[in-house]
C-alpha cells in the first residue's frame, strides 16, 4: 500500500513523456548550417552586329548567387584571334585572364547579384562560312543578329537550329555558329507544291456509261486557289462538287475549278458525268481522262465494272493491271454493279479506249430440230416400231409438243441420254420437258430428244400402197430423214427420185457422228458426247477433253463435237482470232458463274492450311497449300485476259507454300535423325521413315520388294478378261410382244402389252450391224442392243465386274398361222436364254439353234437406245425446212414376189 502511494507521488504529470536524456540533446542541440550553393549564370544576352573584317559581339551575363561568393568562369575558348574591346564587372573593370590556349577566364565576386558587360570583336567572314564561337553558357538567354543587306543570319547552337521566336534566337547554349545566308522567299512568293491523286469509275450500262472521279489535292507548299484538269472522254453532263468549291468552267478538254479560299492543306472534288453508247455488236469508246495539271506528282487509278449485257475490254497502254482488292483506298467505292477491271496508270500513259462487246442473239424459234431421224420397221399384219430421234437446239422453250399419228402410242422418251417423264395435253399431244442448250463459241449445242412409237394398221396385201404419216412437231425442222424397212418379202416399186426417195442421204451429215456401224455406235457416241458435256457443265474439263479425244477415236466427229471443243479451246487459251470475242467472253463468265464452288473450296482450304501452319503440322499445311494452289490454278482459266484477281491469289498462296516448305524442312533437320532399318533388320531391307514427311508410309506400296514381309500375290487378269466401268446407263425395262420389243420408259397411258418383264440386264458388248445377209425376220422379235461403253475410264476410277443375269424371252405366236414358220414350230414359248457374259466368265450352257429355223435370238435391254433391226428392205426418204406444226407423210408402194429370189 505504501509502495503504490510512492509510485504515484513521483509518476509523472498527465501530457509529459520521459525519455532518456543522450536522445534528448541529440533532439536539442542546434541544426548544421548547410554550405550556400555556388554562383551561377541566370541570364545571357548575346547581339552579334556585321562589321569590317568581323563580326561586333555585346554579351551581357546575370550572374546570381545565394549570399556572397566567388564566380568563376571560361568567358571564350579556342578563340586566338578574339580581341575583347571591354569588360566591366557591375560598375568596375573586369578581372580576366588568358591562358596559352586563347582561353579567357572571368572572375570576380558576386552578393545576390551582378552583371558582366563584354564588348569584343571576332574576325570572320559569316557570309562564306559560319563563324564558331564557345562562350561561357546560361541557364537561358537570347541572341539577336543583324545581317548585311539582301541576306539572312542562320544560327546555329550546339550544332542544332535555334529555337527563333519572332526575330530573336532564344539559347544559353556554349557553342554558337553564325553565317549569313540567301533569305527565303515569302511563302506567297514561293511556288506551290502540291501533290494529287485521281479515282476514276467507269460502270458500263446497256445504254450509257456512267463515271464518277475523285480527285484529292494535298498542298506540301504554299497555297492553291484555282485547280486544272485535263479531261478525255467525259460526257456533256460533267458536273464537279465540293466543299470549297465557288464553280469550274470547260475549255476544251481542260476543266478549270474555282475554290472558295486559298487552301494550304487539301482539297478533295468529285466529278460526275454520263455518255451514250452504240446498240451495235462492237462498238468503241475513248477510256476517260482525268489528269491534274500543275502538280508535282500525281496517281491514276481506274476500275471498270458493268451492270448489264455489255463487256467493256479495255486498251490501255501505259496502264498495268492490278486486283480490284489492291486499289487504294481513294480509288475504290466510284463503280456500280460487278467489277470487271482495275487498272493503275504507270509513268507517261498514252490514250486508251474502252471495246464495247453486245451479245446480240440472232432472232429466231425458240427452239429448232437440226435433224429428225425416223428408223420404222413393219410388219406384214400391220404393226410398225418407229425410233424417232431429234436433234434439238433449245434457245429458250421450255418443252417440245409432239403430236403422234393417229394409231401410235408413245412408249418411250428419252432426252439427253436420261428417261423423261412428258405430259398428256387434251388434244392427244405428248408435251416433253426440254433441256437448255449449252452455249459454245461457234453456237449452240443440240441434245437427242429420242421418241419410240408402236402403232398398228391393217394388214399389208401383196401389192400394197399405203401412207404412213410421221410425228408432228411444234418446232422446225431443218431434215426429215426416214429409213423404212419394209416387211420381209417385200420390195419397193419406188425408185430414187420418186417423191422423197432418195438412194442416199444427202443433208444433216453435219449433225450426226458419220460412223459406219449405223445406230448402234450413234448410240455409243450420243452418251460419250452426253458424258462431255456434263463434264463441261461442272467444269470439269479434262474430263471433258478425254471424252472428246475418246468419240475422235471411235471415228465419231460432226458440229458438236466442234462446237464443244471451240469452248475447251477458249479456257484453255488456244481460241482462234477469228472467232468471236464477246461470245469467247461469254463462254468464260458462264464458266465462272459455275465455279462458286471451287472457289469456296479454295477459300476454305487456304484457311485450313492457315491453321494447320499455327498448329506447327507443316507437312499437312504443304498438302492443303498445294490442294489450294490446284483449285486457283483451275479458277486462274476462267478469267477475262485483263482481270488478275485470281492470278494475285495464287501467288500469295505460292509464296505462303514456299514459306511453309522452308519451315518443314529447317523442322526435320533440327529433330534427332530415328534408327532405319531396324523393323526389319533381318531381311537386310532398309524401311524409309515416313514422320515429318507431307506423304505418309501407308499410301506407299513398294515395287520390287521381294524380302519384305506380307507380301500378297497380285491377281493378273488374263488376256481376254476386261473389267468394265461402273458409270454404265441405266437399265429399263424391256418387253417383247408380237415380235417387237421396245424401251419402257413408264409414259402413263403406254399400251397394255402382254409378255413378261425383264427386271435387269447386264451390259453387252455391241454385235456386229444386221444386214441382208445376217437379218431375222421381224416377226420373232426386235433387238434393243446396248452399245459398248465408251472409252475406258482413267486408272483412278474403280471397276467392277457385274454378273450376266438371266433374261426371259417370251416367243409370241403368230395369229396367221399359214405364215408361222416351220422353223420356229421348235422353240418353247416359255424358253428362258442367258443373257451375253463378260468374256471373263466361264462359258455356260450355249442355246442351240433349231435345225429347222433361224437360230434363237437373244435379247439384250439397255438405256442406251432402242435399234430397230434391218429385217426387210430399207427405203429411205430424205425431206428438207419442215414448217413448225407441219404434217408429213411418207407415201409406200411395195409388193411381195409369189416366189421369192432367196
Amino acid at each position: 500500500m505504501l509502495l503504490a502511494l510512492v509510485l504515484a507521488l513521483v509518476a509523472p504529470p498527465s501530457g509529459s513523456a520521459e525519455i532518456a536524456g543522450e536522445r534528448y540533446r541529440e533532439w536539442t542541440k542546434p541544426p548544421v548550417e548547410a554550405a550556400a550553393p555556388a554562383p551561377w549564370v541566370a541570364r545571357r544576352e548575346l547581339s552579334f552586329q556585321p562589321v569590317e573584317g568581323g563580326l561586333q559581339l555585346r554579351g551581357r551575363w546575370t550572374i546570381k548567387s545565394f549570399g556572397t561568393g566567388w564566380f568563376s568562369g571560361e568567358l571564350f575558348a579556342d578563340a586566338p584571334a578574339l580581341r575583347v574591346v571591354s569588360a566591366r564587372w557591375g560598375a568596375a573593370p573586369a578581372t580576366l585572364k588568358v591562358d596559352a590556349a586563347g582561353a579567357m577566364t572571368v572572375t570576380g565576386k558576386v552578393a545576390g547579384s551582378v552583371e558582366l558587360t563584354v564588348e569584343a570583336f571576332v574576325p570572320g567572314d559569316p557570309t562564306r562560312e559560319a563563324v564558331a564561337l564557345k562562350l561561357l553558357p546560361a541557364v537561358r538567354g537570347t541572341i539577336e543578329a543583324a545581317a548585311p543587306s539582301g541576306l539572312a543570319p542562320a544560327l546555329r547552337v550546339d550544332g542544332e537550329a535555334a529555337l527563333a521566336v519572332r526575330e530573336k534566337q532564344w539559347s544559353g547554349a556554349r557553342e554558337v555558329a553564325l553565317s549569313f545566308v540567301t533569305p527565303p522567299a515569302p511563302a506567297a512568293d514561293r511556288p506551290p507544291v502540291v501533290v494529287a491523286k485521281v479515282g476514276i469509275g467507269v460502270t458500263v450500262g446497256d445504254a450509257e456509261l456512267r463515271g464518277r472521279a475523285r480527285a484529292v489535292w494535298e498542298v506540301r507548299q504554299g497555297e492553291v486557289s484555282t485547280l486544272a484538269l485535263e479531261t478525255a472522254g467525259l460526257g456533256a453532263d460533267l458536273d464537279v462538287v465540293g466543299a470549297n468549291v465557288r464553280g469550274f468552267t470547260r475549255e476544251g478538254d481542260r476543266v478549270r475549278v474555282k475554290l472558295q479560299a486559298p487552301v494550304r492543306d487539301r482539297v478533295e472534288l468529285e466529278l460526275r458525268w454520263s455518255q451514250a453508247i452504240g446498240k451495235a455488236a462492237e462498238s468503241r469508246v475513248s477510256l476517260p481522262k482525268v489528269a491534274p495539271v500543275d502538280v508535282f506528282h500525281s496517281e491514276v487509278a481506274l476500275q471498270l465494272a458493268r451492270d448489264g449485257e455489255v463487256e467493256a475490254v479495255p486498251e490501255a497502254p501505259g496502264w498495268s493491271y492490278v486486283a480490284s482488292a489492291a486499289l487504294p483506298g481513294w480509288a475504290q467505292g466510284l463503280v456500280e454493279g460487278t467489277a470487271t477491271t482495275a487498272l493503275v496508270q504507270q509513268g507517261e500513259a498514252g490514250a486508251g479506249s474502252l471495246s464495247l462487246l453486245r451479245f446480240v442473239p440472232l432472232e429466231g424459234p425458240p427452239v429448232v430440230v437440226d435433224v429428225a431421224a425416223y428408223t420404222i420397221a413393219t410388219s406384214r399384219e400391220g404393226r410398225a416400231l418407229v425410233r424417232a430421234h431429234y436433234e434439238v437446239r433449245n434457245e429458250r422453250a421450255a418443252h417440245l409438243r409432239l403430236t403422234p399419228p393417229a394409231g401410235f402410242k408413245v412408249i418411250g422418251v428419252r432426252v439427253g441420254g436420261q428417261t423423261a417423264a412428258p405430259a398428256r395435253a387434251k388434244d392427244g399431244s405428248w408435251i416433253v420437258p426440254l433441256l437448255r442448250s449449252v452455249e459454245t463459241v461457234t453456237g449452240l449445242l443440240s441434245f437427242p430428244v429420242e421418241v419410240i412409237l408402236l402403232g398398228e394398221a391393217s394388214e399389208w396385201r401383196r401389192r400394197e400402197t399405203r401412207e404412213l404419216r410421221l410425228p408432228t412437231l411444234d418446232a422446225p425442222i431443218a431434215v426429215s430423214r426416214l429409213t423404212l424397212h419394209l416387211p420381209p418379202g417385200y420390195r419397193s416399186r419406188k425408185r430414187a427420185g420418186d417423191g422423197d426417195v432418195v438412194a442416199a442421204f444427202t443433208r444433216g451429215e453435219g449433225i450426226t457422228y458419220g460412223l459406219g456401224v449405223g445406230e448402234v455406235g450413234a448410240a455409243q457416241a450420243d452418251m460419250v458426247f452426253q458424258d462431255a458435256v456434263q463434264a463441261w457443265m461442272r467444269n470439269d474439263f479434262r474430263a471433258a477433253q478425254d471424252k472428246l479425244d475418246a468419240l475422235r477415236g471411235m471415228g465419231a466427229k460432226n458440229e458438236n463435237i466442234a462446237r464443244l471443243q471451240s469452248n475447251l479451246d477458249v479456257v484453255a487459251g488456244k481460241a482462234a482470232v477469228s472467232q468471236d470475242m464477246s461470245l469467247q467472253r461469254r463462254v468464260r463468265e458462264q464458266a465462272k458463274a459455275r465455279a462458286y464452288a471451287d472457289v469456296q473450296a479454295q477459300a476454305e482450304l487456304k484457311k485450313k492450311a492457315e491453321d494447320e501452319r499455327a498448329r506447327g503440322d507443316y507437312a499437312a499445311s504443304a498438302s492443303s497449300y498445294q490442294q489450294a494452289i490446284a483449285v486457283g490454278d483451275k479458277l486462274a482459266q476462267l478469267e477475262q485476259t485483263e482481270v488478275v484477281d485470281q492470278k494475285m491469289t495464287n501467288a500469295a498462296l505460292v509464296e505462303e507454300y514456299r514459306q511453309v516448305q522452308t519451315k518443314s524442312t529447317e523442322v526435320r533437320r533440327k529433330r534427332p535423325k530415328k534408327k532405319i532399318g531396324g523393323a526389319v533388320k533381318s531381311s537386310g531391307v532398309s524401311v524409309y521413315d515416313f514422320d515429318d514427311d507431307a506423304l505418309e508410309g501407308s499410301m506407299m506400296t513398294p515395287t520390287g520388294s521381294a524380302g519384305l514381309p506380307e507380301q500378297t500375290v497380285q491377281k493378273v487378269p488374263a488376256a481376254d478378261e476386261v473389267a468394265k466401268p461402273t458409270d454404265v446407263a441405266k437399265v429399263d425395262k424391256e418387253i417383247a410382244v408380237d415380235g417387237v420389243s421396245a424401251a419402257d420408259s413408264g409414259v402413263a397411258d403406254a399400251p397394255a402389252l402382254g409378255g413378261e418383264a425383264v427386271a435387269k440386264a447386264p451390259e453387252a458388248t455391241t454385235p456386229g450391224p444386221v444386214d441382208a445377209q445376217n437379218s431375222r425376220d421381224f416377226t420373232a422379235v426386235v433387238d434393243v442392243v446396248a452399245g459398248t461403253a465408251g472409252p475406258p475410264p482413267p486408272p483412278e476410277e474403280p471397276r467392277v465386274l457385274q454378273a450376266a443375269a438371266a433374261v426371259e424371252v417370251v416367243a409370241v405366236q403368230r395369229r396367221l398361222g399359214g405364215r408361222l414358220a416351220a422353223r420356229r414350230a421348235g422353240r418353247a414359248p416359255g424358253a428362258k436364254y442367258k443373257a451375253e457374259r463378260s468374256r471373263g466368265e466361264p462359258d455356260a450352257r450355249k442355246d442351240s439353234s433349231d435345225a429347222t429355223g433361224m437360230p434363237t435370238p437373244e435379247v439384250h435391254a439397255s438405256a442406251l437406245s432402242v435399234v430397230v433391226p434391218a429385217v426387210g428392205e430399207a427405203v429411205r426418204y430424205q425431206r428438207l425446212l419442215l414448217p413448225a406444226g407441219a404434217a408429213y407423210a411418207v407415201e409406200i408402194s411395195a409388193k411381195e414376189p409369189l416366189i421369192a429370189k432367196e
